[in-house]
This record gives structure tokens, sequence and C-alpha cells, in this order.
């Protein structure tokens, strides 16, 4: 479609037309492609099967279907299937080059993955870069703060600008107070001449202050003044220096409670927190881990030109199961470690640490970041496995709810998860008897229940069976080798 060639030509990409999927294949092996865009129905294939393919041989590229407006559920399972992100051909212009330009945003900012949590995450970025909004950034330790942080900068019209980080939990307060806004000669001892803080750095920029909930109140007061009037002194000097900087804070604290706490300024908090970006724990997108795995094994493929021989579907469902307290950050360390050393073999599950493999006998032993203080380890770890525990419960709950929807309900009448005309329908469950939950049964017999009665009634259809259950095929193969059901 011209409306799309040309948005992304405006955005200086260069653009390869053509006329079906077999020459889509050979068009990317003469030029490695960073975008795919497919019609939604191709002559030869479906658009999302073009990018499946695409994405199997090089992924790091992004792919988005276009085409007519369609039902909700309908989007969501292509990009459930591999695409990106979907465009609407009958949208008006303004329409079709938000979209192509939030592609395009994902790649320079360098997030992987499709999850609507971190899609609504680059959303927001895109509508509050273009302004001087102070933003304050928040999420769990490895979650990609920083990240989306430079993404803001880079993507307004301070990009040219400076971008100046720094970490207030890293310093003791006299030293931060004279990091950030700098000395006069004689302020202190050893402070033999005139030194510029961080702000000075980055005026005409951007400036970041990470982990700000560990800021103390003395520098707190001088902070709100900066960012309420644009100015401040010096440590030991006299006069006002003006500055032009865009304020962004991050932190993996919870700032409202250490307000309760006194422990941070209610003025200060309501000032940061003009527009809060949250970012999702990684637990949260496990849609996401394989294309972030997938992805980073690529990129230190290239780099270090190594070979990468594949991954197991159980290596991967285990990957999937983890509860990762380190988050993207634990997982890029583990991909990086694992290509490295299999020697271009095939990974699979016996290559995996046994922390992951075993998760509920090994969490007290997980390796940590060393130096960091022991009752954030500790929290870390606590906040992990209540996080899995969390998960699993709610899993089995839409499980339970799922199926016995599938059992009882007319399967003509549509219901979460179902999905829209034109794609495949629910037909294979009949109603019949319900599943009786006796008290005492552990959790496991009742999933074990579940999942058999539910491949009984699709005729051991392990794809359909997993549809139904509203759980990935890897979960369902691993859940049937646990129950013995294979």
């Amino acid at each position: 479609m011209a409306v799309i060639a040309d948005a992304l030509r405006h955005n200086q990409v260069t653009v390869v037309k053509v006329t079906d999927g077999a020459a889509a294949l050979r068009a990317a092996k003469k030029k490695t492609p960073d975008y795919a865009l497919a019609h939604y129905r191709l002559a030869d294939s479906s658009g999302v099967k073009v990018i499946q393919s695409l994405k199997r041989r090089y992924p790091l590229m992004l792919g988005a279907v276009f085409g007519p407006r369609i039902p909700l559920e309908e989007r969501r399972s292509l990009i459930a299937d591999g695409a990106d992100d979907y465009i609407e051909t009958d949208s008006d212009t303004a329409g079709v080059e938000t979209t192509v330009r939030r592609l395009i945003a994902r790649r320079e900012i360098g997030i992987l993955g499709r999850n609507e949590k971190i899609l609504q995450v680059i959303e927001i970025v895109e509508e509050i870069a273009p302004t001087k909004v102070t933003v304050l950034i928040t999420g769990e330790s490895g979650t990609g703060k920083e990240l989306i942080a430079r993404a803001i900068h880079l993507r307004s019209d301070r990009g040219d600008g400076p971008f100046v980080a720094v970490n207030c939990a890293a310093l003791p307060q006299g030293v931060l107070e004279s990091e950030l806004f700098g000395h006069e000669k004689g302020a202190f001892t050893g402070a033999t001449a005139r030194r510029k803080g961080r702000f000075e750095i980055a005026d005409g920029g951007t400036l970041l202050l990470d982990e700000v909930g560990e800021m103390p109140l003395s520098t707190q007061v001088k902070l709100l003044r900066v960012l309420e009037e644009e100015k401040f002194m010096r440590v030991g000097g006299s006069q006002d220096v003006n500055v032009d900087v865009r304020v962004i804070a991050a932190t993996n604290s919870d700032l409202r409670r250490l307000v309760e706490e006194s422990r941070f300024r209610r003025d200060l908090y309501y000032r940061l927190n003009i527009v809060p970006v949250h970012l999702p724990a990684l637990r949260e997108r496990r849609d996401d881990i394989e294309t972030i795995f997938l992805g980073i094994v690529e990129q230190t493929r290239v780099a270090n030109k190594v070979e990468f021989g594949g991954i197991t579907r159980e290596a991967l469902g285990a990957l999937e199961a983890y509860y990762w307290p380190g988050n993207v950050r634990e997982l890029k360390n583990l991909a990086a470690n694992l290509l490295v050393l299999s020697g271009g073999k095939r990974i699979g599950i016996e290559d995996l640490p046994d922390h992951i493999v075993r998760p509920d006998e090994m969490h007290r032993d997980l390796p940590v970041k060393a130096g960091r203080p022991r009752d954030e380890i500790e929290r870390d770890l606590l906040f992990g496995r209540l996080a899995e525990i969390e998960h699993r419960v709610n899993q089995l709950t839409e499980l339970v709810l799922d199926v016995r929807s599938a059992v009882v309900e007319d399967p003509a009448l549509p219901r979460k998860g179902r999905p829209v005309p034109g794609a495949a329908r629910y037909e294979e469950i009949k109603p019949g008897d319900d599943i009786v939950l006796r008290p005492g049964s552990s959790m496991k017999e009742v999933e074990r229940e579940l999942i058999q009665r539910t491949l009984r009634e699709v005729g051991g259809n392990r794809k359909k069976a997993a549809r139904h259950l509203g759980i990935g095929e890897r979960t369902l193969y691993r859940r049937m080798k646990e129950y013995g059901l294979s």
C-alpha cells in the first residue's frame, strides 16, 4: 500500500516491494531485512506465515501484517502467531503513519517482544518523547528502565544533546549533592577547583536520576527547586546557575510507601510523577521470553562470530516457566552464556542451570549480583518466589474456568479466548458432565483431571487442547509428561 511505503521512506527505511511470500524469502536472502510488512492475505500464503518464516531466519527482524480493520481478538491471534503489529489500511493516513512509527521505534529502542504491556510502554514513549514533561519510570531491577529513558531522550528534539545518568544509590549524601550540582573551589576539603555537576553537564539534554528513592531528604529539597525553577546553586556557591534539562527519574522502590514513611518528600513525588511509565517484570510477559532469548542469541552470535545450533522445545519451556527475579538482564546474561558454551551444539534442558530447571528446589541458592545489600537480595528472591506462586494460582484458576466453560456452555456462544469468525472454532468439545472437584484434592490432581478430560474431548489433539486450556503447547507438553499423560 502506497501510504505504508511512504511512511517507511519518510523514516529513512529503504522499501523493497514483492508480490508473494516466496519472493519475500528470496529478497531477504540478498539483504537481511530490518522489517517485513505482509498483506493479511497473500496469493500464496497468509501474511503472518510469511512473517513466521522470516523471523525463524532473522530473529531481530520486526514484522507487521496489514489489511482491513478486523476484530480485536483476531488481531491478537495474529500477534500471538508471530506478527509484531497490525496496520489497518482502511484507517486514515495519520493512523497508518503512527503504527509504522511505533514499529520503527521498537527497533530503535531495542525492545524485543510483542506483549501488550510492553507495546503500551512503547506507545507512551512515542507520545511523551517530543515534550519536556518529567517522567517517572518504575519497575523491578533488570526490566530496562535506563533503556526506556534513553529512548525518550533519543526520540525527542533533545536527541542530539547530552544524556547523563547518575545512580543516586551509589553515592553517599555529600558526594551525591556535589555530583548533581557541582561545587565551587574551596567548598570542602579537596575542592581545589570549581567543578560542574551533572545538571550543568546535561544542559540542553536529559538527566536520568536512577534509584531516585535512595536520594537523601536534604538533596531532595534542592532537586525540587531545580524542577520548579530550572536553577540551583553549586555546593559552596552564592549565585544561581540556570539550566535547561529534562529530568527522568527511575526507581524499583515503592515511592508511595516511602512518602508515607516520611522517607521521600510528597511534593517531590508529585513533581516527578507527572507521567508514570511502569515496566512489567519478565514473568508478566512470558510470551516474549522465546523472542527475547533468540534475539539476544542472534546479537551475541554476530558480535562474537560463534555458531548457534538451536534450542530444544523442552529447554524453551523451562525458560518460560522460570520466574526470572533478575528479569531481562538475567535472561540476557544466561542467553550469552549458553550460546558461548554450547560450541555450536543444540541447547537442551540438560544445559540449563539447576535453579531454572528445578526452581522449587533451588530458589534459595539463586546466584545474585555481588556487592548488593543482603536485604535487597532477599527481597528480590522473595518477590520472585511470591510472583511465581501467584502466576501458578492464576494460571490454574483461568484453566479451571476456561475448561468448565468449554464443557458446560454452548460452543457457539462467544467467550474470552475464543477465535472470531475466520479463525478456528471451538466445536470439538461438547456439553457433558461437570468435572467434580472433591474437597482435599491436590492442585496437581485437579490440573491432571482437567488436562486429561480436555485431551479426551478433542481426540488427543494437543494443539486444540492447549487452545481450550488457554496455555501454550509447550506448557501442555510439560504438564502431560509430568502427569504421565503422554
